[in-house]
């Protein structure tokens, strides 16, 4: 299925026409018009690097909220060159702008690649994150297609974003290029940060640049700069006011021969450390090992869950998508972001909520330090029971992701940690998300029909964690009151813009049923760039409300609401070690509510599907209607 670019009214999102491949649920564009809406911003699963990189080519770097290569996504480039013709192309459409004969994107979780036919030569490039640490990796693949021998030079460009000279040194035995501020303009404070860039290849350069004005020569871009046209262009070592990192090597490639390469840019701590990564990752081999482990480290947090149905959207957005996406827009965010903001605070939840399954430790820390937040800013008096000065849905999330969290894991002594507040007593984890739930109910407190979804919610999957629900019951009666005094929840609202672009992908996804969940969890006031949050909303809608699969202490709650056109769905649930394959069928013709579900060829009541534990795999057969 092609995904065009959004034409709901009010949306005006500026995203590249693509699809998904159902092979591997990666996003393929092949056409340029804006930026990906999957995958175009590359990160790691507990690291503060990061790369944004638009089907053009342009792109960013960041390094701890910091940009490390130029804002205006011109910092870095990737240049192909005939030996012996002299033309010269790039491997993305940009710098050099010359069409291609073929282009593609493919977007993954964590990495992208760019293939391209030009010249007769077929290039494929690879730009990776880390799994962990402050490095990117470039494989790079080439191909002969023409008649004939071949000789290519492949020179790389990067920009570092400093306002200082940098000091150069280049070595050969390492392959490395690496540069750091001057001591004396640290000591003056003119450095703009104590970092050193670092610069590696698995081949050894034929030259190497590192000042700017070299590089692009008199009168010239990037488009067409000199160092690619004059061989004897080489940089030199020391204090470099306009400093770039480039390299060149060079590939004979024979008739139909194929050649790879790899080189890595990111920042260290020191030069030591820089030149330990760079050392690490010398050969070929090292570089496709990481560009592999990027991958399988984003497969394996999305692992918990994989659904197949017909709606192959669908299908992407649970098994991928929606997962990485929630992560990878709150690091977006966060190092976009000039202050706090609090629509945003809980976006250290929402990034771990659909992935806490796979990531428990992660899930952990956020629960914490969220609740760690919200006691170092309270205002908090007994009278008053004050906590933050947060919608009711932003601290709802604090319940909600630590009910899921305690479900996946079992690990109810978090809910016993201390947390000291700045003015008052100290409160457990669990009197904190009581007093929220407390605070949320209250019959002064005033909030919208979905915001009493969202509280409805949380309180059934709270009250299946404590022991003592007295406190979860009495601020459960409050909010039904309102709901009954208000008139109906499922009042028509205008969803954020990225969901109503979500929407537009998947036709079910826009169903009044499967919009007014997404309205529970999301926020009507909330801006275009409230991603992690569109996507953490629209995932527990989708797998909660549509799937209807619920974690609890006993396992797991299956009630189902799928499409009517959906005949059957097949679902694979890592569940604390077990795994559920989930076959439901619904027969043709049959639309009731009832439900029938077998385990392992017993029939059993309810919806439960009981967890033993010990690893086991469980068939699970549920025929709707």
């Amino acid at each position: 299925m092609i995904i065009r670019p959004g034409k709901t009214a009010g949306q005006h999102v500026p995203y590249a026409v693509g699809m998904f491949d159902p092979s591997d649920d990666s996003y393929i564009i092949n056409q340029m018009g804006g930026r990906s809406p999957f995958g175009d911003y590359l990160c790691g699963l507990g690291s503060s690097y990061a790369v944004d990189v638009l089907p053009n080519g342009f792109g960013r770097s960041w390094y701890a909220g910091s940009e490390i290569t130029l804002p205006d996504g011109l910092g870095k480039a990737w240049y192909m060159r005939d030996r012996e013709s002299g033309n010269v192309w790039s491997a993305f459409f940009s710098p050099s702008c010359e069409k291609a004969d073929e282009y593609e994107l493919r977007y993954f979780p964590g990495q992208v690649c760019v293939y391209s036919l030009k010249n007769k030569i077929a290039s494929k490039l690879t730009i990776a994150t880390a799994a962990e640490g402050s490095f990117e990796v470039w494989r790079v693949e080439l191909e002969n297609r023409s008649a004939k021998d071949r000789t290519i030079e492949f020179t790389t460009y990067v920009q570092p974003y400093v306002r200082s000279a940098l000091e150069a040194k280049y070595l050969a035995k390492e392959r490395s290029l690496v540069m750091r501020v001057p001591l004396e303009e640290i000591a003056v404070g003119q450095g703009a940060r104590e970092l050193s860039f670092f610069h590696s290849s698995t081949l050894t350069p034929i030259r190497y640049q590192s000042s700017k004005s070299d590089f692009v020569g008199d009168g010239r871009t990037l488009r067409n700069p000199q160092h690619l046209e004059r061989e004897e262009s080489t940089g030199a070592d020391g204090p470099v006011r306009d400093a770039v990192m480039s390299m060149t090597v060079e590939i004979e490639l024979p008739i139909e021969g194929r050649a790879e390469l790899g080189f890595c840019f990111g920042v260290a701590e020191s030069a030591e450390r820089a030149l330990k990564v760079a050392k690490s990752l010398a050969k070929t081999e090292d570089v496709a090992a990481a560009v592999d482990e990027s991958g399988n480290r984003w497969k394996e947090v999305c692992s918990s869950l994989r659904v197949e149905s017909s709606d192959r959207a669908f299908d992407a957005l649970v098994n991928t998508w929606l997962p990485y996406e929630a992560y990878a827009a709150w690091l977006r965010e966060r190092n976009a972001s000039s202050g706090v903001d609090p629509s945003r605070l809980a976006d250290v939840l929402r990034r771990v909520y659909p992935v806490c399954a796979t990531v428990p430790e992660v899930c952990r820390d956020s629960l914490l330090s969220f609740a760690g937040g919200l006691s170092l800013v309270a205002a908090h008096t007994p009278d008053t029971g004050s906590l933050v000065e947060l919608s009711p849905k932003e601290l709802l999330w604090l319940p909600l992701t630590a009910a899921r969290y305690v479900a996946e894991t079992g690990d109810k002594e978090v809910l016993e940690m201390s947390i000291s507040l700045t003015q008052g007593p100290s409160l457990t984890l669990r009197e904190h998300c009581e007093r929220i739930l407390g605070m949320c109910a209250s019959p002064e407190k005033s909030s919208d029909s979905a915001a009493e979804l969202l509280l409805e919610s949380v309180i059934r999957e709270w009250s299946l964690l404590v022991e003592d629900t007295t406190l979860v019951d009495r601020g459960a009666d409050p909010a039904s009151r309102r709901l009954a005094e208000t008139g109906q929840p499922s009042e028509r609202r205008v969803l954020p813009r990225r969901v109503r672009y979500l929407q537009s992908i998947s036709p079910f996804l826009s169903g009044n049923d499967v919009s007014e969940s997404i309205g529970a969890y999301s926020d009507e006031s909330e801006s275009a760039t409230g991603e992690a949050r569109a996507a953490c909303c629209v995932y527990a809608a989708l797998v909660e409300r549509t799937l209807g699969l619920t974690a609890t202490a006993q396992g797991l709650v299956l009630n189902p609401r799928l499409p009517d056109s959906w005949c059957e769905c097949n679902i694979v649930r890592r569940f604390r070690g077990d795994t559920y394959d989930i076959h439901i069928e619904r027969p043709i013709g049959h639309r009731g509510k009832g439900m029938s579900i077998v385990i392992d060829g017993e029939p059993v009541l309810g919806n439960m599907l009981p967890w033993s534990g010990g690893g086991k795999e469980h068939r699970v057969d549920v025929v709707l209607g």
